[in-house]
């Protein structure tokens, strides 16, 4: 049975012992009941044997999803599995929700998909239980009190099958795991770590963690611990500015101890089969950029993306690009960079082994202070790349060297956009070059928005593409010709012109003929 509740004005909706039609239901929607303040009274909770999908959306007054009644009933589920068959739970706008239940032990053995979202005071998901004989007019300041830390789990709650797991805007959550048995005092656990064994918690079917917007957030738990992940896939932490997101995993001898726990202590072995990387915010990259991460930490990464830390200069290490042997795809936007690889004091051997040499896709966006560094050919390689994009990279006086424009025979879309400096996008000066300079896969070219752009290539040798189908030039004002020496696009037959504000095809036989006549 489905049941969608959407705004009703009632206060309760199940206030009977007796509600044996809920053992029938499988999918619970409640959106925008905003006299509720809990959903289920804890007595009908056995009830819920065949729940699948609970999702509780835009209550405004809801504060607990299950509120232990205080008649006594509650002892019948509490320290036992509840909703055995949940699959789905999303929890979303409830801006007084503070936890989704009292209890003291909870699994949920089929929960594979969590999510929390816009739930500014959510402290805990399962609060620490209170006695029964307790007014429940102080249930929640004690739950306040005792979940001081403002942790989403307890380490008692257990999510055996889960597999997705979202927080985003819960602007009271400072960590995701509470350990019990610490003094919510700060002066104090900060002074029992020491004396504290490491907890190590592990997530093992989990393949999708998005952290987005949680800005008290600093660990997984204030206790000395690690994290396994030998699931997970796909990670983003998204504006969590408080977190530190990396530190070396370190013997306990070794470890110095700190006011904070980082969020993900790594090795080998935390992230073994990690694919996509999301990184946004100004400290997201400490650890990564200090040099402090071991070679292997992921060995399986395609995917690295990486926004918004634009207030200290920020260099990725060159041994950190050399140990993601499997990188397909990187981008990199909103940065204060003036190179993306950082190779000093690196080694002969290691500056014959080239960084990138799987790299498929690059993305560069908002990158003021970068340079043509970034595509020096001996320390980095770009053979398997087939789409380069350059958005507002004021740095730039030309793109690329002739050498490395020779070895991208791969390339298929090349877009420049928005760089105020760039005067040519292959510079061949200081560089002999045999024969021509042949982009056999180019499909696609894009230069838009480049005041200072004088030709593709002001050098006078021949530029081949054989298969571009398609040119857009756009606000180019000092562009007059294509480039000085001969040119064969064989395949193209039309281009796409943008002056003001209308886009229009032209042709003129040729490329450069196109070019001249269209600025004329």
């Amino acid at each position: 049975m489905d049941l969608k509740l959407s705004s009703v004005n009632i206060h309760n909706i199940w206030h009977y012992p007796s509600s044996s039609s809920l053992r029938h239901l499988y999918h619970l929607r409640v959106e925008g009941c905003h006299n509720l303040k809990y959903l289920f009274p804890s007595f009908l909770v056995k009830h819920l044997v065949q729940l699948k999908i609970l999702q509780i959306w835009d209550c405004n007054m809801m504060e607990q999803v299950i509120f232990t009644d205080g008649l006594g009933a509650e002892d019948q589920w509490r320290n036992h599995t509840i909703f055995s068959k949940l699959d789905l739970l999303s929890l979303k706008d409830l801006p007084k929700l503070t936890s989704f239940c009292f209890q003291n032990y909870s699994e949920f053995p089929c929960l594979t998909n969590l999510r929390l979202k816009k739930c500014p005071f959510l402290k805990a998901f399962i609060s620490i239980s209170v006695s029964r004989d307790e007014p429940r007019a102080d249930h929640h300041l004690q739950a306040s009190n005792l979940a001081h830390n403002s942790a989403v789990l307890n380490e008692k709650v257990v999510f055996p099958s889960l597999e997705k797991l979202q927080i985003q805007n819960c602007d009271s959550l400072e960590e995701i795991i509470e350990a019990q048995g610490l003094i919510a005092d700060t002066s104090t656990t900060q002074s029992n770590v020491q004396e504290t064994t490491t907890i190590t918690f592990v997530f093992p079917k989990l393949i999708y963690l998005r952290l987005n917007k949680v800005p008290r957030l600093k660990s997984f738990c204030s206790r000395m611990h690690t994290t396994q992940w030998p699931s997970l896939k796909h990670m983003e932490v998204i504006e969590c500015p408080k977190a530190h997101i990396f530190a070396p995993k370190c013997p306990k001898s070794q470890v110095e101890i700190s006011n904070q726990q980082p969020l993900f202590c790594v090795n080998e072995d935390t992230f073994p089969v990690l694919e996509e990387l999301t990184l946004k915010m100004n400290d997201m990259m400490k650890g990564i950029c200090d040099g402090q991460l071991s070679l292997q930490c992921f060995p399986n990464l395609k995917l690295l993306n990486l926004h918004c830390f634009p207030e200290t200069s920020t260099t990725l290490p060159y041994c950190f690009i050399q140990s993601l042997p499997k990188l397909q795809k990187l981008v990199i936007n909103n940065a204060s960079i003036s190179e993306i690889v950082w190779s000093e004091g690196l080694s002969d051997k290691g500056r014959r082994t080239s960084a990138f040499y799987q790299l498929k896709e690059l993305r560069l966006s908002k990158l003021p202070q970068l340079t043509l560094k970034t595509f020096q050919p001996s320390l980095l390689s770009f053979k398997k790349l087939t789409t380069l994009e350059v958005i507002s990279c004021h740095g730039f006086i030309n793109l690329m060297a002739c050498s490395t424009a020779k070895s991208l025979m791969l390339l298929e879309r090349l877009s420049v956009a928005d760089c105020e400096m760039i005067e040519e996008i292959i510079a061949c000066e200081g560089e002999e070059i045999q024969g021509s300079i042949i982009f056999p896969k180019l499909k696609y070219l894009k230069l838009s928005g480049l005041p200072s752009l004088a030709s593709f290539s002001l050098a006078h040798h021949s530029l081949e593409f054989p298969v571009l189908q398609m040119v857009m030039v756009t606000k180019c004002p000092k562009m007059r010709k294509f480039c000085q020496g001969d040119l064969s696009t064989s395949n193209l037959q039309q281009m796409h012109v943008a002056r003001d504000e209308e886009d229009e095809l032209w042709w003129e036989g040729d490329l450069n003929s196109t070019i001249k006549q269209m600025f004329q």
